[in-house]
C-alpha cells in the first residue's frame, strides 16, 4: 500500500480505499467506548459495509477538494485518522479533525503526523488559516495545537450536539505566516 504522505520511518498517512475498510472498523468497534467520548459517528459505524460506505464518501469528497481524509499507520498497524473535515478554498481556511487509538497515545504520533499535516496543506492547498475544534474535556486532544503554535481563541459555548447532550469547543487557530515564521 503506498502512502499519500510519509511522516517518518514509521508513520504513514493513506487515503480512503476500500482495502483499509476492515483495519478501520477492527479499530473503531475495538476502541468504541473510549472513542464515543470525543467524536459523534461512532454509533453509526456499527459494521464494515458502514466503514466502506464513510471511504466511498470520503474519496468523492477529497477528489471534489471539501474534505481530506487520510488514515494514519504506524508501520503495519492503523493507529488513526487526520484530515480536513472542511475546506474553504474561497475563505482559504480548513479545519483539521484527528483520533488516535488510545494504545498508540503518549508516543508523538500525532503530534508529529500533524505537523507534518500542516506543513503539506500550507506547501499544497494555498491556506491562510487552520483551526482546531476540540471538547473542552479533552485535555489529551487540547494539548496538540497548544504543542504546535497554535493560539487559543476561545470557547464556542454548547456547539456540539452529540449524543443529545450540548458540549464546549475550544478553538484554536494557526496562521500561515505563523507556522513559516517558525
Amino acid at each position: 500500500m503506498r502512502p499519500f504522505l510519509k511522516v517518518d520511518d514509521q508513520i504513514t498517512l493513506h487515503l480512503p480505499t476500500p482495502k483499509i475498510a476492515n483495519d478501520i472498523f477492527q479499530v473503531v468497534d475495538s476502541q468504541r467506548p473510549y472513542l464515543r467520548q470525543w467524536l459523534p459517528w461512532v454509533d453509526s459505524t456499527m459494521t464494515v459495509n458502514d466503514t466502506l460506505t464513510f471511504l466511498k464518501e470520503s474519496a468523492e469528497k477529497n477528489k471534489t477538494g471539501e474534505r481530506l481524509t487520510t488514515f494514519i499507520y504506524n508501520g503495519v498497524n492503523l493507529a488513526g485518522s487526520i484530515g480536513f473535515v472542511r475546506l474553504n478554498k474561497k475563505q482559504k481556511t480548513g479545519e483539521i479533525g484527528y483520533w488516535l487509538h488510545q494504545g498508540m497515545q503518549h508516543q508523538g504520533i500525532m503530534t508529529k503526523t500533524c505537523q507534518r499535516f500542516i506543513d503539506y496543506a500550507y506547501r499544497t492547498k494555498a491556506l491562510n488559516r487552520i483551526e482546531i475544534k476540540v471538547a473542552s474535556q479533552n485535555l489529551k486532544s487540547q494539548a496538540i495545537p497548544r504543542r504546535l503554535g497554535f493560539t487559543h481563541e476561545g470557547t464556542l459555548r454548547e456547539t456540539l450536539l452529540m449524543y443529545e447532550k450540548f458540549y464546549d469547543l475550544e478553538l484554536f487557530s494557526l496562521l500561515k505566516k505563523e507556522w513559516v515564521a517558525s
